[in-house]
């Protein structure tokens, strides 16, 4: 039973791969060095333990050699805490202590671990604000393709959709440009900071941030040059829409359409007045007008100005004709159109609705400023982490 316990014997070939500890193996080691039955009994040591250096080498032999499943590995771990509790003091318990690994359980256990402080590592990028940025762009993105969608669609159904000469001659007038360029602008940002906060770019949320960061100057230089400078810009801007709105109202059906709409919604007529209509070659009240061309609408205004019958469906399209001539007396002519202007119209509407007009304005703002402040907080936060990659 004594021989059971004894460790292994020592190999005095340290290049040759050391047996499984055995009986037998101890006997014949015991015999081989000249110590018989004793020896074997022993533990096959020749005059007393081997040198420490022996020692050393068997150990690292053992550590070199690959876990393959067999009985003998155990032993080798065994005879690894006795040599050590021989030459360092300790029991046989101190050295199964520190008995080896399998390979191939360390690397997966080495795995683990590894994934475990990549799940711990906190990110520098929060997704509320990356997603809060990507929907919101993406939202804007969709509105911006809807219109491009409805501008194509109006030059489609007018017929002028292949005709390049007729697109390009009157773009001022033609309400589908604006739709299309505010769409095109609209999509372009729109895009920028819908990519840039999904895919984390730090180029394309410059970009937004630059273009939004000008919409936003924009705005609000605009608003304060019209609180300082109103009279001045209230001027300039009736005799740009006298030129716009009345000298090309029959240039473009699409514009046409869009001055009688504002004529019809706010009860108006002309920029500042009925009179603004003799601007227009067809509405003029010149006598070349009346009398060579003998133009039925010659001193008359387009039908969107005229006083609805609340009682009739039909549209009079003829109700404005020579309403301006000096034959009708101004009563007549207040009963039959509109006689306030389309700026002092707005004007009031405004008053009537300052409150939902702050509110629409201060969203508008609120918006392009959160956005903003979005765009650079996740630059910010992308900087960050790829500063925590390069540690």
């Amino acid at each position: 039973m004594a021989g059971k316990d004894r460790p292994p014997p020592y190999n005095p070939y340290p290049n040759d791969i050391p047996q499984p500890y055995s009986r037998a193996s101890a006997q014949a080691a015991g015999s081989y060095h000249g110590a018989g039955p004793a020896g074997a009994r022993a533990g096959g040591y020749p005059g007393g333990p081997p040198p420490p250096q022996a020692n050393h080498q068997y150990q690292q032999h053992v550590q070199q050699q690959p876990y393959s499943g067999d009985p003998g590995y155990q032993h080798q771990s065994q005879y690894r805490g006795h040599s050590q509790g021989r030459s360092g003091g300790g029991g046989r318990g101190q050295g199964s202590a520190r008995q080896r690994q399998p390979a191939g359980k360390t690397g997966s256990l080495a795995r683990i671990q590894r994934t475990a402080r990549r799940v711990k590592e906190s990110s520098e990028i929060s997704l509320c604000i990356k997603y809060s940025l990507f929907f919101a762009n993406f939202v804007f993105w969709l509105a911006g393709i809807l219109l491009i969608g409805i501008g194509i669609w109006a030059w489609y159904d007018r017929g002028v959709l292949g005709d390049v000469e007729n697109l390009v001659s009157s773009p001022f007038v033609d309400p589908v440009w604006w739709f299309i360029v505010l769409g095109g602008i609209i999509f372009v940002m729109a895009a920028f900071g819908c990519i840039g906060a999904l895919r984390e770019n730090i180029l394309l949320l410059r970009l937004y941030s630059i273009f939004l960061g000008l919409v936003l100057l924009i705005e609000i230089g605009g608003g304060v040059a019209i609180y300082l400078y109103k009279d001045e810009i209230e001027t300039k801007f009736v005799d740009q829409l006298n030129d716009l709105a009345i000298t090309g109202y029959r240039d473009n059906p699409d514009f046409q359409d869009l001055v009688d709409a504002i004529q019809t919604e706010f009860k108006c007529c002309g920029v500042t007045s009925p009179d603004d209509w003799d601007n227009n070659l067809y509405f003029n009240c010149s006598d070349s007008m009346r009398s060579r061309y003998k133009n039925p609408e010659a001193c008359g205004v387009p039908f969107s100005c005229c006083i609805r019958n609340p009682n009739s469906e039909v549209i009079n399209t003829q109700c404005g004709y020579n309403v301006r001539s000096s034959s009708i007396s101004d009563a007549d002519r207040i009963a039959r159109i509109n006689i306030n202007g389309c700026i002092q119209a707005f004007k009031y509407w405004v008053q009537t609705n300052l409150v939902v007009v702050a509110i629409a304005a201060g969203i508008i703002l609120l918006v392009e400023i959160f956005g903003l402040c979005f765009a650079m907080s996740l630059i910010n936060d992308i900087k960050r982490q790829k500063a925590k990659w390069r540690r």
